[in-house]
This record gives structure tokens, sequence and C-alpha cells, in this order.
């Protein structure tokens, strides 16, 4: 035998390691990619999530005065307060609007999604409640929660849920709950 040289045996023994290798590794990264997907897409729901409930809280819509104008006008809904200016402050008229506007029928849901400018389905709940009291306020009572939804809504995997707080008006704070199916 010649140095440097391997034998036949040698080289197939090689080669069947190498593939056992590589199989092992594509095996693996088979098992792993769909969670990895699975993980991407729950971290893109729950951003999306969030910047729609940013939108809601701290932004007053456009045009302003939103709650104030015919629907075909609205190009977005924010329920801040455009009045105080002040970052989680929201308006309790665009929220009783805000429920109007998606409480009427498939397009009312479809023009609230379009404002908030969302390809995912969601959920608002929104109750106000007294902050001396603690207790829900009249206009938004647990019962009659100011509520968005999709008009076909059913019990279906919730892959995100936001919770934030705001204040409305000088003794009311509301508690926002958004859920991105």
């Amino acid at each position: 035998m010649k140095k440097g040289q391997i034998s036949f045996a040698e080289y197939l023994v090689a080669l069947v390691v190498f593939i056992s290798f590589a199989a092992y590794f594509s095996f693996q990264l088979l098992n792993f990619l769909p969670n990895y997907l699975t993980q991407v897409r729950s971290e893109r729901v729950r951003s999306e999530g969030y910047q729609m409930s940013e939108i809601l809280i701290n932004d007053p819509g456009s045009p302003i005065n939103w709650d104030r104008v015919p629907a075909d006008q609205i190009n977005r809904a924010g329920l801040n307060d455009e009045t105080k200016n002040l970052t989680n402050y929201i308006s309790a008229a665009k929220i009783l609007q805000l429920k109007n506007l998606c409480n009427n029928g498939n397009d009312g849901y479809s023009n609230i999604k379009r404002w908030l400018g969302s390809d995912l389905d969601f959920s608002i709940l929104i109750t106000v409640y007294n902050s001396n009291t603690g207790a829900p306020e009249i206009f938004c009572p647990p019962e009659v929660s100011c509520s968005c939804k999709p008009p076909s809504y059913s019990i279906r995997t919730i892959n995100a849920t936001i919770k934030r707080f705001a204040t409305v008006d000088s003794n009311h704070f509301a508690e926002i709950i958004l859920q991105v199916v």
C-alpha cells in the first residue's frame, strides 16, 4: 500500500459515516423546522396584536374626530382623546362609536379591521371603570361590554391576548383586552 492512499473499504466506511451524520442532521432539522415556524407565526401575531392595541390607545385616528364623521370618511380608528393629547388617555365617545360601528353587521367589523390595518381576525373587549369605586360604568357595563368581534365569532384558538389599561376622562379608567385569533 502506498502512503496517503486509502483502500476501497476505508473509503466505503468513511462514506457511510458521512451519510449517516448527514441523514441524522437532516432529520433533526425536519423535526425542528415546524416548531420554529409555529413560534415565528406566533410572534408575528403577538406583534400585530400589540400594534393594533397601540393604535387603539395612543392614536386619535384619522381624521382625529372620526367619531363625529360618516363612516365612509374614516381612514383609521384610534381611541386617543385628541383634545388632551396625552399618552394612554382615551375618549369615551370614541369607545361608544367604535362599539356602534362594529356592531353594524359584517361591514362594521370589516371596516374596523381595515381601519386598524389588520389582516388577522381579532376581538376587542373594553370595560370602563370608575376609579373612585372600581365599579364598571353604566355606559359600558360588563354584561353589555363594549366589544368588537367578527360576526361569525366562535371559539377558536387564540394566538395572542394583549391587555392594556388607559385613562378615560378624569375619574375613569379602561381595561382593553385585544385577542388575535
